[in-house]
């Protein structure tokens, strides 16, 4: 396969255990953890390979975010989406996957702390490299310094998503570590979506259109951020307390705007084949805007493939979790092809395309490996148990099908943060709620609905939106904030105050506080300066 000079240099710096200035991490249980390999700018940088190596970890990192228990998984199983059922002595993990699906989580949820640590970490590798970068006499010094800017606000809106409120390291000119004497306090989440879109806005313009590199962000990474942070800024911009949200300004004609600049690039195309997008070889693919790369090399690879299939479904094995709830599943149209993904009934091992049966395997005598909506308990099939499911129960969802080159778990699977198809319903949504002059909502669903060959829509509103967001990004980690953003009147869904927190299947809790996650018990203990999420 094909290396990206970005891939090779990602691979040579994790292998080599290359450490860029990675100064104080908040993600760390303790705030004063020395710098161990402070980079002199005079003793690095002597060319551009040396620079990307250095960049390297910054996007080595993305692989950890969308890993199996960290943001990615924030924002997947406290959904309607995703539901993780105790398979015997499988999935059990001290019940922590079923309490992100019931929302039962206490702020000693160790993914939660998981996912606080790594955004940190992003940042901390960030201001790190900032700091050996001033003075520093490289090609394009102004380009790379941006480009540094945009992953360090990339990792500041995976907290301001997650959490709402976070310290902010590097909002002050010089300042790239925390001060042991002087830990700082969580800042409020209008705060943080201001430097986020500051960053953003004033790193553009330095970077070229896109790199030639794939995977690295140019000005066209920037846009589908800010058109994502504007589309949800109602959301990110208010405050949520004991009672729930309570919603700040829209900026409905901005994330249109910038979903707009995206789309008519004209650098990016929607691919005639759907499923392209989520394939082994799905390096390059014409709509990928912003992507985690991955190759099928130990520590190089993405799982998520082995997340939902069962342990037969591929020939190295799988790990039979990740299934979808029946209301999710009955959502989508059996005349649109994007339901192909989902798993049901008698199951095949997609490599071999053979059948196959629940373990101990087929020819042992165990029975026939049949998907379905039911979680049926193990011991009595007649009954049902999320605590105790058989092998077989529920649906799976195959989005990013297995690599037959897999290596111990590791898929070459690219995994897109942004891609075209969400810009064009980025500007649908934002055109519609906003009225914004000159959209056309209907005509941009219609686009992402005439690419996949489903039927045409007649008419458009907001929940037939936020079903086609379901139907083209299922499993993206894109639901969660589609149904915190999601309007509280829509009539589709009832209860708990807005859609995320309404209830649905094994979902009774309906706690309006949770569109946030709580700071991390780990976090308070180490800095006294920062205060609870209200609710928790």
């Amino acid at each position: 396969m094909y290396l990206s000079r970005l891939r090779r240099l990602q691979a040579l710096v994790l292998s080599a255990a290359v450490l860029v200035s990675l100064g104080v991490t908040l993600g760390a249980c303790d705030l004063n953890t020395p710098v161990f390999s402070q980079i002199e700018a005079d003793q690095f940088f002597q060319n551009e390979e040396e620079v990307l190596a250095a960049l390297a970890p910054l996007y080595a990192n993305l692989r950890t975010v969308y890993n199996v228990n960290d943001y990615h998984a924030l924002s997947q199983v406290p959904t309607d989406e995703t539901i993780i059922p105790t398979r015997g002595t499988d999935w059990g993990d001290g019940g922590n996957w079923l309490t992100l699906h019931f929302h039962e989580w206490t702020p000693t949820h160790p993914f939660v702390n998981i996912a606080w640590g790594t955004a940190n970490t992003g940042i901390a590798r960030a201001n790190g490299l900032l700091s050996s970068l001033e003075g520093a006499m490289i090609p394009n010094a102004e380009a790379t310094i941006a480009e540094v800017r945009v992953l360090r606000a990339f990792y500041y809106y995976i907290l301001l998503d997650l959490f709402g409120r976070a310290p902010i390291i590097g909002d002050a000119e010089g300042e790239f570590v925390v001060d042991p004497n002087d830990l700082p306090p969580a800042e409020d989440r209008l705060t943080i979506f201001n430097f986020v879109e500051t960053e953003l806005l004033e790193a553009r313009d330095a970077l070229p259109d896109q790199s030639d590199v794939v995977g690295r962000v140019g000005k066209d990474v920037v846009d589908a951020m800010l058109a994502s942070l504007y589309l949800n800024a109602e959301v990110w911009t208010g405050s949520v307390g004991a009672g729930g949200l309570q919603r700040g300004t829209p900026r409905w004609a901005d994330a249109y705007e910038r979903a707009n600049n995206v789309i008519a690039s004209g650098r990016y195309s929607l691919d005639p084949n759907w499923q392209a997008n989520f394939t082994p070889d799905n390096e390059g693919n014409p709509e990928h805007i912003f992507v985690v790369q991955h190759l099928a090399v130990q520590g190089l690879g993405t799982n998520y493939p082995n997340r939902r299939l069962h342990y037969n479904s591929t020939e190295v094995g799988a790990w039979n979790g990740f299934s979808t709830i029946a209301e999710t599943y009955n959502t989508f149209s059996e005349d649109d092809p994007r339901r192909d993904i989902m798993l049901i009934g008698q199951q095949v091992n997609l490599i071999t395309g053979e059948e196959i049966c629940e373990r101990p395997g087929c020819e042992a005598g165990g029975p026939p490996l049949i998907f379905t909506t039911t979680f049926e308990k193990r011991t009595d099939r007649s009954q049902i148990d999320i605590n105790d499911a058989t092998e077989s129960a529920g649906v799976r969802i195959n989005k990013f099908p297995p690599d037959p080159a897999e290596v111990n778990g590791n898929h070459s699977n690219d995994f897109p943060i942004f891609r075209l198809a969400e810009m064009y319903l980025i500007r649908a949504e934002a055109g519609l709620k906003g009225n914004v002059p000159g959209s056309d909502p209907l005509g941009d669903v219609n686009t992402i609905r005439r690419r996949v060959g489903a039927p045409e829509l007649a008419s458009v509103d907001e929940a037939a939106i936020l079903d086609e967001r379901l139907f083209e990004f299922a499993t993206e980690g894109k639901r969660r904030q589609d149904l915190i953003r999601a309007s509280e009147t829509l009539q589709k869904f009832q209860g708990g105050g807005n859609l995320f927190s309404r209830q649905w299947e094994f979902k009774e809790n309906t706690d309006p506080f949770r569109v946030v996650f709580p700071i991390p018990q780990d976090q308070i203990n180490a800095n006294p300066a920062l205060t609870q999420n209200a609710g928790y």
